[in-house]
């Protein structure tokens, strides 16, 4: 059982026991509502226009103009419905889902860059690394804790109308105008972290400047938008462009940056030292170390995350990260992982018991494996890991993550939503689709609460609404 693997980890050992009775029995499994069944969930909406878009109306109706029609694009085809659907769903007020349309019309949208449907020889389209196909926008959907209502969130990459032509290679137009408008939209925003790692970061070679990576992806920049009683934004900023410019690694760009960031000093980064240390062993030195990230607030108070990726994908090595090599011993962390397991088997393993040393399925890409981040702030002694588990490689289709979140919850007592989420989804995607192949849920998130629950949050890239393609 995985709670002799923990107590393993505790001893500083690793072994390993064969036998592993099953996490979820199928008796224990609550029975869903008629309206929650799998079989019943992809019959279409009944609607073209549904109600979920009468804020969107609201807000279209108040636009007096759109910057280009790649702006209409993404607001009116595109993320701005989808986003309006997603707000209903979750149970969002008439006065929040209005604000957040509001705010992604006029700040976000405009931004976005060339729209997938104007594409031609004289116009190129920036490939964004937010997500696999280049879309630069995610969206995301955290669960929340027992019977709460879920939060809405979503990331995104500024992009220029001429990024990677040879007004803008690098696309670094677009940036720092997006970053005056945001600024004008959320004024209390604290940004002496923000200007310290956009420059340490963007600090090429003066003598060639941007140098564009063939072989990889050339984002600098996301932003991330949490929409709960206020809009509060996070940064995420790239070692790569640096770490080739100076000829060091990724880990060793991040942890000059963080050295050198403001209010940071060598007894308050402890937190940061540990993962360094953890990263540098001979067992972990093929971790991918990807970006850091802010939150917008009092660099006193904002988490530094760091992302990284590991290649192997055993629950074996989920252990071993999710504790930093063991070095973390709390009890609810070891229960938390315990409830990991359950949701790994039900989105990969269709609920049966998932082997500690065996790899999931071998994926030949650039963001397959296991999607990490450690977080910490300023003072604390350990960071906590988190996990994304990237379910658009490993599940079987996206009707299969649905089916296993469901499991997940109902063993929890937790689907209360489930049915807003399922009705959102199949308003916005395609059945067939869903049904036959994954690639609509990018990630599954989870986070170990220090109570020892899971904190688990749905990603999936959006794409022009499955209720638009049928009124064509």
């Amino acid at each position: 059982m995985i709670v002799k693997k923990i107590r393993a980890l505790r001893r500083g050992t690793s072994e390993l026991h064969s036998h592993h009775p099953p996490l979820v029995p199928r008796s224990q499994v609550i029975p869903v509502e008629k309206e929650t069944q799998i079989q019943h969930e992809w019959n279409p909406p009944k609607t073209y226009y549904p109600v979920e878009l009468s804020n969107w109306h609201r807000v279209d109706a108040e636009l007096e103009n759109f910057q280009s029609v790649h702006h209409r694009f993404w607001w009116s085809t595109h993320s701005g419905k989808a986003l309006a659907v997603l707000s209903y769903a979750a149970g969002y007020s008439e006065k929040l889902q209005y604000r957040d349309l509001k705010f992604f019309a006029t700040n976000v949208a405009p931004y976005l860059g060339v729209a997938p449907e104007n594409i031609n020889g004289d116009i190129q389209r920036w490939r964004s690394f937010m997500t696999d196909d280049g879309t630069p926008l995610e969206l995301s959907w955290d669960w929340g804790t027992k019977d709460g209502p879920p939060t809405i969130r979503y990331s995104i990459e500024p992009i220029g109308l001429h990024a990677g032509s040879s007004v803008d290679p690098g696309n670094l137009i677009a940036g720092p105008a997006f970053q005056e408008q945001l600024l004008r939209s959320l004024p209390n925003m604290r940004l002496e972290w923000f200007y310290h790692f956009r420059e340490f970061f963007n600090a090429y070679d003066n003598k060639t400047g941007f140098v564009r990576d063939a072989e990889d992806h050339n984002t600098s920049i996301f932003y991330g938008f949490d929409l709960s009683t206020e809009v509060t934004a996070k940064v995420y900023f790239f070692p790569k462009m640096r770490a080739r410019a100076t000829g060091q690694s990724n880990l060793e760009v991040l942890t000059q940056a963080i050295q050198e960031a403001p209010y940071s000093t060598k007894d308050n980064i402890k937190a940061w030292n540990m993962f360094c240390d953890f990263s540098s062993n001979l067992k972990t030195k093929s971790l991918e170390h990807e970006m850091l990230a802010i939150d917008l607030i009092d660099p006193l108070e904002s988490r530094l995350k760091i992302y990284f990726r590991c290649r192997e994908t055993t629950f074996d090595s989920v252990l071993d990260i999710m504790t930093i090599g063991g070095r973390i011993k709390n009890p609810k962390l070891y229960q938390g992982l315990e409830d990991l397991r359950r949701l790994w088997s039900a989105l990969f393993y269709s609920d049966t018991d998932a082997p500690l040393d065996e790899s999931l399925r071998k994926v030949n890409h650039r963001t397959a494996g296991i999607l990490y981040n450690i977080e910490f702030r300023l003072g604390e002694e350990y960071p906590v890991a988190k996990i994304y588990l990237p379910v658009r490689h490993y599940a079987s289709s996206d009707e299969a993550i649905i089916r296993g979140l469901n499991v997940y919850f109902q063993h929890h007592r937790r689907g209360k939503y489930m049915p807003n989420y399922i009705k959102a989804m199949r308003a916005l995607f395609s059945q067939e689709r869903m049904q036959a192949t994954s690639g609509v849920h990018t990630y599954i998130g989870c986070a170990i609460r220090p109570n020892g629950q899971l904190r688990v949050v749905s990603y999936f890239k959006p794409g022009i609404p499955e209720f638009m393609v049928r009124r064509q």
